[in-house]
């Protein structure tokens, strides 16, 4: 199983990391985060040393996205967290 993270600004800096749901298909995992490497992962790729020494923020990013989602995160289980299967990346 692959936990679905929702990624949003918290603050004016800090990333907010939510667990949002999870998946156990392939596809699904490999389309989300599809979506992430072309938006905020190409945003931290070409921003990575204005980043690092402050000269650009996180926030430049997210002034025109509200939230991205990543799934990467595997588990053995779900038990506990409370959070639905999503079969679609639609369904997000």
């Amino acid at each position: 199983m692959i936990i679905i993270s929702k990624i949003e600004l918290q603050g004016t800096d800090s990333l907010k990391f939510t667990d949002v749901g999870y998946t156990e298909d392939p596809a699904v995992a490999i389309k989300i985060n599809e979506n992430y490497d072309v938006t905020f992962g190409k945003f931290c790729a070409e921003n990575r040393t204005k980043l690092y020494i402050g000269e650009a923020s996180v926030s430049t990013f997210f002034a025109t996205t509200d939230y991205v989602n990543e799934a990467r995160t595997e588990v053995d289980t779900v038990e506990g967290l409370n959070i639905p299967e999503i079969t679609n990346v639609n369904e997000l």
